[in-house]
């Protein structure tokens, strides 16, 4: 690429191409309160979690923001090793269980503040040594802002993960058997270029998570199904079902898993200068 063509790639007006993407994958708002009781069982096998810590630099001393933290499966894992943690959600049930969780592991460095990202202001939060947006950014309109934010909050790093693309011919799959439309929405590429515009020198990483999505049953897989896609004409439940019944298989463990719908996630992060 010739110097001048990255001059006007960095010209662009990247905000807006993410907010144009934002709107085209644009969904219900969900309810995350209705999911609190179960989120941690449904993440109970998943990798990510300790895929994610392995690539943060936490030390005994840091101070960290979890934002998205929902019920804190990744919130407690950082506890152990920071001074302490803030879990940030929205939702007031999610907050809830990630407290009851951190008493029965008797847990005693973290706080929880509700609030929701798009309200996140550094006059309202303060300085953190680390700040965490785990799979949180992807509906957020007021990208630049809130890239900011995060930003001028951290003192340290900042780690930012969002979903790739590696599965949407999957999901376009899973969503025309439903009866419904995939939208892809918004791609990290756009965020490392809206970074980039902004004077933000960050480092893209493909996460390398190797366990699958885990359901106890049949029933469990179209519930979640449908708390991504929205109610569904019973119709579309058999044949979801039946299409999940072809391609699904046990794992060790006795669960169900697909092989088609590998966690796909990139981290996106930097340093403070």
């Amino acid at each position: 690429m010739k110097k001048e063509d990255e001059i006007d790639l960095l010209e662009l007006d990247w905000e807006y191409i993410w907010k144009k993407s934002i709107k085209k994958g644009m969904k219900k708002e969900k309810n995350w309160d209705e999911i609190a009781k179960d989120y941690g069982k449904w993440l109970e096998n998943d990798d990510y979690p300790d895929v994610m810590l392995g690539k943060m630099r936490i030390s005994s001393e840091d101070t960290v923001l979890d934002i998205g933290c929902a019920e804190g499966t990744i919130t407690r894992k950082i506890a152990k090793k920071a001074k302490s943690v803030t879990g940030l959600d929205k939702s007031k049930l999610m907050l809830e269980e990630l407290n009851k969780n951190a008493e029965e592991e008797a847990i005693g460095n973290i706080n929880t503040i509700q609030m929701d990202i798009k309200d996140l202001s550094h006059e309202k939060i303060g300085d953190y040594d680390i700040v965490l947006a785990s799979r949180c950014l992807n509906g957020i309109s007021n990208i630049k802002e809130t890239l900011l934010t995060l930003n001028e909050i951290a003192n340290k790093y900042v780690y930012i993960t969002v979903f790739g693309s590696s599965t949407h011919e999957y999901k376009k799959e899973k969503a025309k058997i439903a009866g419904k439309t995939f939208k892809a929405g918004t791609d990290y590429s756009v965020l490392f270029m809206l970074l980039k515009s902004l004077g933000i020198e960050a480092n893209i990483v493909q996460l390398e998570c190797e366990n699958l999505k885990e359901y106890s049953d049949m029933d469990e897989a179209i519930q979640r199904s449908m708390w991504k896609l929205g109610e569904l004409e019973e119709e579309n439940k058999i044949a979801l079902e039946n299409y999940f019944k072809e391609i699904f298989v046990k794992n060790d463990r006795g669960n169900w898993v697909n092989p088609k719908d590998k966690t796909d996630l990139v981290l996106i992060w930097w340093k403070k200068e």
